[in-house]
């Protein structure tokens, strides 16, 4: 079984790449919707009493327990959603379980006597949260952010069982009408490989530039 090039023409490469934008929108939408439940768990786990933060650390938990791929096929045959948004919901919920752990690990590095100082200063204790320590924290959290984000975009590619055209299921679709999978299977490696060195070296040079010395550093 050799190498065949005439796989990877023009056209077959095209429709492959047209897949692209899905990924990316994927991605980032997933990301984002993780981001915002995401803080919401580390909140309720870190700063609501028993046994309310009990609630919010199992359903993180709970999260965290169930493989994406399962959570596809809940969310879209469970609930009769469509193939986008149970993608969006499946990859959004189960990175807001461990962007939740990260933010927390964040808010946790930071002093205590910041939100003392806040609540004497007659700040209540969410806009303590939203006006002092977030900020803070994400500074702090971006190293394992960008582990989640690179996370969240290899796993746009699960999504191929739900139909959504995206690089892994355009690319599935063009091997089986050839009949050959590994040209078509190594091309698709590559641009993942491409993207997750493009979002590690903006990540970490965004890391740089914006980190506060001293401030969730190892002692």
């Amino acid at each position: 079984m050799g190498f065949d090039f005439s796989i990877l023409n023009i056209s077959n490469l095209f429709y492959v790449l047209k897949g692209l934008s899905w990924t990316l929108f994927l991605t980032f939408v997933s990301i984002s919707l993780g981001l915002i439940v995401g803080s919401i768990l580390a909140f309720g786990e870190v700063y609501l009493p028993p046994p309310f933060s009990y609630v919010f650390r199992i359903i993180g938990e709970v999260l965290r327990g169930i493989p994406l791929l399962l959570l596809f096929l809940i969310l879209y045959f469970g609930f009769n959603l469509s193939m986008t948004l149970s993608a969006i919901l499946g990859l959004g919920l189960r990175s807001a379980s461990y962007q939740g752990q990260i933010f927390r690990s964040s808010l946790e590095a930071i002093s205590v006597g910041q939100l003392h100082a806040g609540l004497s200063l007659g700040f209540k204790k969410f806009e303590v949260f939203k006006e002092i320590l977030v900020p803070q924290s994400i500074r702090i959290m971006i190293p394992g952010w960008t582990n989640e984000f690179i996370t969240v975009l290899k796993d746009t590619s699960i999504a191929f069982v739900l139909g959504v055209l995206d690089l892994m299921t355009r690319a599935e679709f063009i091997a089986r009408s050839v009949g050959r999978y590994l040209e078509i299977y190594i091309f698709v490696a590559l641009v993942y490989f491409i993207l997750v060195k493009i979002s590690m070296i903006t990540l970490n040079n965004l890391y740089e530039k914006i980190r506060i010395p001293g401030l969730g550093e190892k002692r």
